[in-house]
């Protein structure tokens, strides 16, 4: 099951290593797209409901965020015995890590915007993609606008 986790402190080591796995803990809250949501959302298909799923975890990790940082989303793919529904804390797209496992790293999403400027736009934050080869490109990313009012380049954006 591809799920959604908002950047962690544990995580950081991960990201800086370039791991293409990431240690999950029990309990750890995530989004993805479980039975119950697609059965809630007959009208969308998957890649939309995935879209929704990303999305809920980067607005609670924009709520976490200081106000001029940046959030990062993890997108991992993990065994479906390892990931269970939790609609209750979570949302229609909530699931929470049954034990301790270990995920496969498939891409990295950091916001275009800082949480205050995210909070002003009524529109979902626009993401920006870095492969699961680019951890430690895309923390840098996210560090690189914190407080310094300086924009790192964009990932993979041409030359001038």
């Amino acid at each position: 099951m591809r799920i959604y986790l908002p950047l962690s402190a544990e995580d950081r080591t991960t990201l800086e290593n370039s791991s293409s796995g990431l240690e999950l803990i029990a309990g750890r809250a995530a989004w993805g797209v479980t039975g119950p949501a697609r059965t809630g959302n007959p009208d969308q298909d998957e890649e939309d409901l995935e879209y929704e799923a990303m999305q809920d975890a980067v607005h609670v990790a924009l709520l976490s965020a200081d106000a001029t940082a940046r959030a990062l989303v993890i997108a991992a793919d993990a065994s479906d015995g390892d990931v269970a529904a939790a609609e209750e804390n979570g949302g229609a797209f909530g699931v929470e890590i049954r034990g301790t496992t270990r995920a496969r790293i498939a891409s990295f999403h950091v916001t275009e915007l800082d949480a205050a400027a995210a909070e002003q736009d009524d529109t979902d934050p626009a993401l920006l993609w870095f492969d699961a080869s680019e951890g430690a490109d895309a923390l840098a990313y996210l560090e690189g606008s914190a407080g310094s009012g300086a924009v790192p380049p964009i990932p993979n954006a041409p030359l001038a």
